[in-house]
């Protein structure tokens, strides 16, 4: 014998049948991803201990399916994806973008080129035809169409008719069985599904990753889950294509366009830093968003009270067999009781009950409950370990009743005095300084310790994403930037209300439009509690949406120990908020900064109900509580967006234009700083290049109001959540 050659192959089928992509006779859905060949350290030569990693990665995000863009992958890739369980679409190496699409300029309408494009299907298809993984074949990527792609269709059906061939710029010519579209927007979608198609909708790239992004994913799976002829998408893409590079100052950074090569050296800047994980395979926070959306188990809690939840199996081939299910209910975010329960084996594509044995729910006076459920296997499962989980879900219970406010006759006396351009108040634990003409809090101190090195100061901006950069947000909205810091106060007061609460308000103009009006007003009480209310009334300018609606302060940075009740442990937008759920987390400061490749607006928090800042030697800090003094019950008062970073907005600001910066040679500064916003406007998740937040995740230029309080804590307050239930009465000034 001379030579053996071995493979393992695999027996389905594959086909587009009644209008849908079916395997083995099953519709499928696919939730996949794209994928360069990148390693951060070998550039495109990929170790099988990266593959492997990646696999594993990508099936913990409950996804199924790999796009090799745009080229034919490592031969081992293939084997991996046989032996572990991935839907390939393998792509031929075809790609000339830069040339255009028009008939007269595309390549793929020159005859002169037919042999380059059949020749390249004809390799990929000859060295790739058996593994079962593979089961559609691509022929490139925008790289218009015409006659050669037609060629390339006809020699690839008749060399292999058992899987189906797409092409992106075939639009809906008839050289591609599936139509799959690039980054189709939500009304396209529902238009294509609506007109009875004879082929499946699965878009061959959606949900730019690019920085700071995939804002709105399960809106785009609100609509995929409700037309069958919409059989999913795979994201743009898996990994942020940045190299390991130490620069001349020591920094280690993920180097990207433009930091190779001599100046000039042509680039596209961090266009290719786009994944859903780190060069390293870090996950981006978006990760877990998809993660989330992808699941394929789905649940509905049927009666809250007896615990009864409907689980409904979405995969197409597997049983739910091996899988457990773990329950607990959460009080204020901390779990009061919880268990684990044995699924039952839904077959594929059908719903069963599941009974929780609940314990009755003794609720307290303004306290939040929420069942969580998490769905693991018990055993190892491909490339999964034991105890992976592979859903979760999370519902919103029957709140305690509402918490009357406290008479506040209860709280020391406040002490107030005014003197040329200063107001002091000052209580028997606390005294603050405000700026008479600004009305900003220049002191804070609460026993003896300064809380604030800047007090609140209205906020309009945040730092622009790459999705923002690419929608030219940066100018279309920068009037923004400087409106909050550039409010002029035309009057600050102040008013004695009661023996233990003072009022001061400050009332402006906006810089922007000088019909619009801005008012600050701290009502200060006894025990060192200052309740804040931002309001803006628009005037009749004709504005651009917002990109926030909050104040930003200062604090120490020894107030770096942080706690909150909201949604964690990583950051959530508006529009991204799925993957996160709500709980009490804590953590450093200095770990709620996530190093986007290019710095850009990071660690925020959404749906936060309260956040705690202590210093590690004593406990002592400052708490900001969602809400205010004016009627309401604890509950009923909106949640908070928050952020606390050792950088300032500046620091992560690129002003009107991207620099070449990295997260790697950013400073940590010796502060905390602190945005409490109302909102934040979406990160959006469409394209990296048009629009960014969705309007239903917007700011719109109209009125809006807030309120939170900050209140001085020490180590015996370890108990935030009890203490944010504690709000007083407070009259408001005539």
């Amino acid at each position: 014998t001379l030579e053996v050659l071995r493979q393992r192959i695999g027996f389905r089928t594959v086909e587009v049948k009644d209008g849908l992509l079916q395997v083995n006779g099953v519709p499928i859905t696919i939730k996949g991803v794209n994928r360069h060949e990148h390693d951060p350290f070998t550039g495109h030569v990929m170790s099988e201990e990266r593959m492997v990693e990646d696999i594993r990665l990508i099936k913990a995000a409950n996804m199924n399916a790999v796009r090799t863009s745009h080229y034919p992958s490592d031969p081992r890739w293939y084997d991996l994806a046989d032996e572990y369980g991935l839907y390939l679409v393998g792509e031929a190496n075809i790609k000339y973008h830069g040339m255009g699409y028009h008939p007269d300029t595309t390549l793929g309408n020159n005859p002169d080129w037919e042999l380059a494009h059949v020749d390249r299907m004809r390799r990929m298809v000859e060295r790739d035809k058996n593994h079962p993984s593979v089961i559609i074949w691509s022929m490139g990527n925008e790289a218009g169409n015409g006659v050669n792609f037609y060629a390339a269709y006809k020699w690839t059906k008749g060399r292999d008719d058992t899987r189906p061939v797409q092409y992106e710029r075939a639009l809906q010519d008839w050289d591609t069985d599936i139509y799959v579209p690039m980054y189709a927007g939500f009304q396209h979608l529902e238009e294509y599904a609506q007109s009875d198609p004879e082929r499946p909708l699965i878009m061959c790239e959606y949900a730019h990753a690019m920085g700071n992004s995939v804002g709105n994913f399960v809106d785009y799976w609100e609509i995929i889950d409700r037309y069958p002829a919409l059989q999913g998408g795979f994201i743009w893409d898996w990994v942020d294509q940045g190299l390991f590079k130490v620069t001349e100052a020591g920094d280690s950074i993920w180097g990207y366009g433009g930091d190779f090569g001599p100046p000039g050296t042509p680039s596209d800047g961090n266009f290719l830093i786009n994944g859903l994980v780190q060069p390293d395979r870090k996950p981006n926070p978006h990760y877990y968003e998809v993660q989330r959306v992808y699941q394929w188990i789905d649940a509905e809690l049927m009666d809250p009270d007896a615990g009864r939840v409907l689980l409904t199996n979405d995969y197409e081939f597997r049983s739910m067999e091996g899988l457990s299910l773990d329950w607990k209910v959460l009080e204020d975010g901390k779990s009061i009781q919880g268990g684990t329960v044995t699924l039952p084996s839904l077959a594929p594509q059908t719903s069963g009950p599941v009974q929780l044995p609940l314990s009755s729910i003794d609720r307290e006076p303004g306290s939040e409950y929420h069942l969580q459920l998490s769905i693991r296997q018990d055993q190892p499962l491909g490339i999964l370990a034991g105890g992976s989980e592979v859903a979760f879900h999370e519902f919103p219970l029957i709140p305690g009743a509402g918490l009357p406010e406290v008479n506040g006759s209860e709280l020391p006396a406040v002490a107030v005095e005014t003197r040329v351009g200063r107001i002091m108040v000052a209580g028997p634990d606390f005294g603050m300084e405000i700026n008479g003409t600004t009305g900003e809090i220049e002191a804070y101190a609460f026993r003896g310790a300064e809380l604030l090195k800047k007090g609140p100061e209205p906020n309009f901006w945040r730092a622009p994403t790459d999705n923002d950069f690419g929608g030219g947000w940066q100018d279309r909205l920068g009037m923004w930037k400087d409106a909050g810091p550039g409010i002029l106060m035309e009057t600050v007061g102040v008013t004695r209300l009661t023996s233990y609460a003072v009022e001061v308000r400050a009332l402006g103009s906006l810089p922007i439009d000088e019909g619009a009006h801005y008012e600050l007003l701290y009502t200060i009480l006894g025990n060192g509690d200052v309740i804040v209310e931002g309001t803006l009334t628009a005037g009749d300018a004709e504005l651009p949406r917002m990109p926030r609606f909050g104040m930003r302060m200062e604090l120490p940075r020894e107030f770096d120990n942080l706690q909150w009740f909201g949604r964690g442990p990583h950051e959530s937008y508006w529009d991204r908020k799925t993957g996160t759920p709500v709980m009490t987390f804590d953590g450093l400061v200095s770990s709620q900064y996530h190093p986007y490749v290019r710095p850009q607006e990071s660690g925020n928090k959404t749906d936060v109900r309260w956040m705690t800042f202590r210093r590690e030697r004593d406990g002592l800090g400052l708490m900001v509580i969602a809400g205010g003094g004016r009627g309401e019950a604890m509950g009923e008062s909106p949640h908070l967006s928050m952020s606390a970073l050792h950088f300032l907005q500046e620091d992560l600001d690129d002003g009107p234009q991207k620099d070449q910066r990295h997260s790697g040679e950013l400073k940590e500064r010796d502060l905390v700083a602190v945005n409490v916003d109302f909102l934040q406007m979406g990160v959006g998740g469409i394209t990296s290049w048009g629009p960014t937040a969705l309007p239903k995740y917007s700011l719109p230029y109209e009125d809006y109001s807030y309120q939170f309080i900050l209140r001085p804590i020490t180590a015996a307050d370890d108990r935030p959540w009890e203490l944010a239930r504690k709000r007083y009465r407070v009259p408001r000034a005539p």
